[in-house]
């Protein structure tokens, strides 16, 4: 994994970094010390296919285990370097051209799986389960060298991985039993909020910092919560069951937050108030565990892979009423990934992963 050269860290003093080695880690007073270094890569990935090279594209190409997420205005891809059934991977981000679609910058991560990525306050931040720990490292958003690192929790049953948001002005963490608030200059725990007994957890925020969205569950007996984005004090919450914690992802807004539940064998997406936390009314799709609901761009993305033109539509993020199917070949395999550029970016199985492909916005999605 790159770092961030020294003579980089200290031209950038308003991030108040420490050198430590060959890279440059943040001062953490409420958190074991861990330098960058110890996550670094010490050797090169056994992987049975070349890692990212700038100038190569993503459409056509097949993955392992691919992930696109949109954030900052760019498009990232997570994927696998090693065989598939290798646990823990080696994985790699790369930053991609989201007009032509060829890879722009890589970095490379030792084993342990990794998160969506987020832009906010100037950094491209990501989680990650290295070494036993979920760890949240921020990188720069166009090299994606490593500028600072903390250790969020012991890696444990259902919390393999943290998930991040941006609201009030700092970084808001979950470690499964916990959240976090973080200073984004210092990479440092400012704030550590119980969340007693939950074995997983999921945050978001809205595009404006002002909307913090948190979801806690014990075995899948939970709550969703809004909580106050500078404090994280409780200010609303509405109980859910399902198996696990209601998934946040991109639907978060000053007005309403989509959820998806997914509860043994079925699952659905629902809106709830972000002033009460209630249920938005008739705003709940049910589906199978699979079902999700994501807001890009401003419109609303059903999602559910193999489940067939009923539960794969762009829709009203207001109100969920749907506008168009989504145009991908064969909706009984073609999986939607991210939406940029006027451009669906879906995955097609291949015998060694998946393939990533691409079609036009329908005008209807808006």
């Amino acid at each position: 994994m790159r770092t961030l050269p020294a003579a980089c860290a200290a031209a950038a003093a308003m991030l108040a970094l420490v050198a430590v080695g060959t890279g440059c880690a943040s001062p953490r007073p409420q958190r074991p010390a861990r330098t960058l270094a110890s996550v670094a890569s010490p050797a090169a990935p056994p992987a049975p296919a070349s890692p990212g090279i700038p100038g190569d594209g993503i459409v056509g190409r097949v993955f392992t285990n691919p992930g696109l997420t949109v954030t900052g205005g760019s498009l990232y891809l997570r994927r696998s370097l090693s065989p598939a059934r290798q646990d823990p991977p080696w994985m790699e981000l790369a930053r991609v051209d989201a007009a032509t679609g060829a890879i722009v910058a890589t970095n490379t991560f030792s084993p342990g799986a990794i998160g969506a990525p987020l832009a906010a306050a100037g950094s491209l931040w990501l989680t990650g389960s290295f070494s036993g720990h979920a760890m949240l490292l921020r990188l720069d958003p166009r090299t994606l060298m490593v500028t600072g690192e903390l250790t969020i929790a012991p890696v444990n049953s259902g919390a393999e991985q943290s998930h991040i948001a941006y609201a009030g002005g700092s970084i808001w963490v979950d470690g499964s039993d916990e959240l976090v608030r973080v200073s984004p200059a210092t990479v440092a725990a400012e704030l550590t909020i119980p969340l007693p007994g939950a074995d997983t957890s999921d945050i978001g925020g809205s595009p404006d910092g002002g909307t913090l969205i948190v979801s806690e569950a014990d075995s899948g007996d939970g709550t969703i919560q809004r909580r106050d984005p500078a404090t994280g004090a409780l200010l609303a919450s509405h109980p859910m069951l399902g198996v696990i914690a209601p998934l946040i992802g991109g639907g978060v807004s000053a007005a309403g937050a989509w959820v998806s539940e997914p509860t043994g064998m079925l699952g659905y997406i629902e809106r709830f108030s972000a002033s009460s936390m209630t249920p938005q009314a008739r705003t709940q799709i049910n589906g199978s565990n699979g079902l999700h609901a994501d807001v890009w761009g401003g419109v609303l993305w059903v999602r559910n892979q193999a489940a067939g033109p009923a539960q794969n539509y762009c829709a009203d993020p207001a109100t969920g009423r749907r506008r168009a199917t989504l145009p991908l070949p064969d909706l009984g395999q073609d999986y939607l990934m991210a939406v940029t550029g006027g451009l669906i970016y879906y995955s097609v199985p291949a015998s060694s992963g998946s393939a990533i492909r691409t079609v036009p916005v329908p005008a209807a999605c808006g």
